[in-house]
């Protein structure tokens, strides 16, 4: 039953904190988290930062589990402390007794998650695809380049690779079709083209390191079918690119000028209508105002979101994590022991031609305001 009564407990100079104060108290928080994390954020992000911390103590798992920017999250772990509702203290973060007596009269319960174990939460079971699939993906994973921070790199782990070639090969974008991966430090193009269901499978990426392991894959397996080559996703589509694909995934970077970049340059690939696009959504670097606008932006180019699959993407911890740029809001800084970093998969579908211009972008659009692991 949902709590309203009084908690009796007195904070701060012996008095009572009753709903209506905690409430008030929480606004002013927000207020002055404001100044620090001017990005888009709601009382609603803030109850979910709480329920974290009523579930969890280690502070990659509160990121995880709260869901939100964070940018703003660090600014608003800081005015807790400051307020002693937060305790920063052997490696660890908890929440005071005052703090538990806030996030109560505040009605917030612990996060809780109802996933399944057997898939981690995707829906998805990448060991039906072949076992020799699965195994020469692994075997293949172990040499390739490590992730640079200068392009914003990050791979998922090798499940959620194959998981994804699962997820599209069940939704038919992959058997007998001609497939983009634009930028591929993941190797879903390998994973893709193992399966031997598309007819063609060509990856654009800058890095040339990627390009070349690539390439030598493609080479050692026979995998006819895979092609790399360089490209710098600022630039102008190619026009022997332009309508030449069936399906296009990718794993944009978040700020929403990097993010037009990539599907821009997918939507203008692919075909036409009937067409499929896949990327990847993180809460740890855009608001829900920055996922609002993204949509605004899909339907507007003429597409349509058919699927979001939570917690899909699994991120290995990639080794630049103390030189990114939340390293310096943690109140804690301790390298994560297990991953932390999580995206939503996304599927759309074009239902008319793209709306959208050939054009180039300029400067660095890795970066915005709510970007951390630039």
């Amino acid at each position: 039953m949902r709590r309203s009564t009084v908690v009796l407990q007195r904070v701060g100079k012996g008095e009572p904190l009753t709903p209506p104060k905690a409430r008030e108290m929480l606004a002013e928080i927000l207020d002055s988290v404001r100044s620090d994390a001017p990005i888009p954020f709601t009382h609603r992000d803030a109850e979910r930062a709480l329920a974290a911390l009523l579930s969890t103590e280690e502070m990659w798992e509160a990121v995880r589990l709260s869901r939100v920017p964070m940018r703003f999250l660090c600014a608003f772990w800081s005015r807790l402390e400051e307020k002693d509702l937060l305790a920063v203290q052997d490696g660890r973060l908890s929440l005071t007794e005052a703090g538990r007596e806030l996030a109560s009269n505040l009605c917030i319960a612990p996060a809780w998650e109802a996933s399944c174990d057997s898939c981690e939460g995707r829906g998805v079971d990448f060991a039906r695809l072949p076992r020799e699939v699965v195994e020469r993906f692994r075997e293949i994973s172990r040499g390739r380049p490590e992730a640079l921070q200068v392009y914003d790199q990050g791979y998922v782990t090798e499940e959620t690779t194959l998981a994804r070639v699962a997820f599209a090969l069940a939704r038919g974008d992959l058997s007998g079709k001609e497939i983009l991966v634009i930028g591929d430090d993941d190797l879903v193009s390998v994973a893709a083209a193992l399966t031997g269901a598309p007819s063609r499978v060509l990856v654009v990426d800058i890095d040339d390191r990627l390009i070349r392991f690539i390439r030598e894959v493609a080479r050692v397996e026979g995998l006819d079918m895979l092609e790399a080559t360089r490209y710098d996703i600022r630039d102008p589509l190619p026009h022997e690119w332009r309508g030449r694909f069936d399906t296009f995934l990718c794993d944009p970077t978040e700020s929403f000028a990097g993010f037009c970049a990539f599907i821009e340059r997918g939507l203008l690939a692919v075909r036409g209508v009937g067409s499929a696009g896949y990327f990847g959504l993180t809460h740890a670097e855009s608001s829900l105002e920055k996922w609002a606008q993204i949509q605004r932006f899909l339907l507007e180019s003429g597409a349509v979101i058919t699927d979001i699959r939570e917690d899909f993407n699994s991120y290995v911890t990639w080794g630049y994590v103390e030189t990114m740029r939340a390293w310096s809001w943690l109140p804690i800084r301790v390298r994560p022991d297990r991953p932390w970093y999580f995206s939503s998969l996304f599927r759309i579908e074009l239902l008319r031609p793209p709306s959208v211009e050939n054009r180039r972008f300029e400067g660095n659009i890795f970066a915005d305001e709510e970007a951390a692991t630039v």
